[in-house]
């Protein structure tokens, strides 16, 4: 389990709109997390890194609310899984204290993941401070379960849950200093 939290100088209305356009994007145009969400996640072809993971496709299905994807994970040095199905659930909900918390939960996955759940949560502060808490639980299958210990879980998980934590940081920001500028301040 990993959590990261991080002060955020913005808007209420700038941390929940970037929570609602990671679960608009991840169930509709994943591929545009990538520049924003995702970005420098060792994700789409980030090289140097010791796994790799290229999303290929993915597909929202409306009636049941899961995103089938397909992916390749390469592991540096040891192999590359291609076209290893992931089924994932992102979903959004309303905090009484006015903030959002996103839920993402895998599926299904094969044998790279057992069983994932990261949660992402805006939390007012005030009325132009949130806080953003990134939490992921992850069970690896049985072929990552052989080679990654605890260095490597830091090494693979860790900083990628810091570093999305500061990319929404980044573009609640972005949007909160939009929104001043529409709003004349």
């Amino acid at each position: 389990m990993t959590q990261f939290q991080r002060k955020v100088n913005a808007s209420n209305k700038a941390a929940n709109y970037v929570a609602d356009e990671l679960v608009t994007q991840f169930n509709s145009i994943p591929d545009n997390l990538f520049t924003w969400a995702l970005k420098g996640l060792g994700l789409n072809g980030q090289k140097g890194l010791e796994v790799k993971i290229d999303l290929k496709s993915a597909d929202f299905d409306k009636k049941t609310g899961i995103t089938h994807g397909f992916v390749d994970v390469d592991v540096a040095n040891i192999t590359t899984f291609k076209d290893v199905p992931i089924d994932a659930i992102v979903v959004k909900s309303n905090l009484n204290n006015g903030g959002r918390k996103v839920n993402a939960d895998v599926i299904n996955s094969r044998f790279l993941i057992e069983k994932a759940r990261g949660t992402f949560v805006t939390i007012p502060q005030g009325e132009s401070e949130q806080l953003f808490i990134a939490n992921l639980t992850i069970k690896f299958g049985w072929f990552f379960n052989i080679f990654i210990n605890e260095k490597r879980y830091r090494e693979m998980v860790e900083w990628r849950v810091k570093k999305f934590t500061e990319n929404m940081k980044f573009e609640a920001e972005m949007y909160n200093k939009k929104l001043q500028i529409q709003q004349g301040k």
